[in-house]
């Protein structure tokens, strides 16, 4: 395991393995033992599954988000959960998702990343992340929102995409159910979510080509008929190209 980020330290625990926010540390030790053990609490289901995630409520003014790991593709046939290599993944995304904090781009606060070794070299995998109150995925809150209200929730979705690519972020995987949105004063705050494979590097007209040819793939799927993402929404999030 490489050093720990700054304000995070080294959790082991048998086969648990963690990197945890050092004043979190007390608070997510049980959380992470139950997981570990399979013998997790059962916590609150988030608005659309969220890849398995649930949230818990682990001291009364702290609540977290815990997202296992888990395959797609034809490979979650063989093994949904399980990871092979001894560099587990949540340790990178969490690295990754420190550095684009600190270069400023809109994500949420992760409280740990956590791998539990099955065998020598393979691993199930967690991250653990503060919960954003009232918040739901770009695609849930495209439905639900007035339609006079969508073009500004996709412009603001694609506001944080340009911080994301100026901060030199490029993100493999960009689509409706990658953006968290949470209501403000004067409008709504989006973040970027699920960090893991984002490659850290500049930006180029390319990179922002294909973040908006991978969600406007996600709108085809999701929103086939084009019932909730109006051509107004297609045209703010365009702005994902300019340089």
């Amino acid at each position: 395991m490489r050093r720990p980020p700054r304000g995070f330290e080294r959790v082991t625990r048998g086969r648990l393995r963690a990197l945890v926010r050092t004043e979190a540390v007390i608070a997510l030790g049980p959380l992470l033992e139950q997981w570990a053990r399979r013998a997790e609490r059962p916590g609150r289901a988030l608005p659309g599954g969220r890849g398995g995630a649930q949230a818990f409520d682990v001291e009364p003014t702290l609540s977290v988000v815990l997202r296992p790991y888990l395959r797609g593709g034809l490979i979650r046939h063989l093994s949904r959960e399980h990871y092979f290599g001894f560099r587990p993944r949540p340790f990178r995304e969490l690295m990754v998702t420190e550095t684009l904090r600190a270069r400023g781009v809109p994500t949420v606060d992760v409280l740990a990343a956590a791998a539990c070794w099955v065998l020598p070299g393979c691993y199930r995998g967690a991250l653990i992340s503060r919960e954003v109150a009232g918040a739901s995925t770009l695609w849930q809150c495209l439905r639900s929102a007035a339609p006079a209200e969508r073009e500004r929730i996709a412009a603001a979705a694609a506001a944080a995409t340009r911080t994301l690519h100026a901060a030199g972020g490029i993100h493999p995987d960009l689509n409706l159910q990658n953006y968290l949105v949470s209501r403000v004063a004067g409008g709504y705050e989006v973040r970027v979510i699920d960090l893991d494979g984002v490659r850290l590097r500049p930006a180029t007209q390319r990179d922002r080509q294909a973040a908006f040819d991978r969600i406007c793939r996600s709108i085809r799927r999701l929103d086939p008929a084009a019932e909730v993402v109006t051509l107004a929404c297609i045209e703010a999030l365009h702005a994902i190209t300019a340089e």
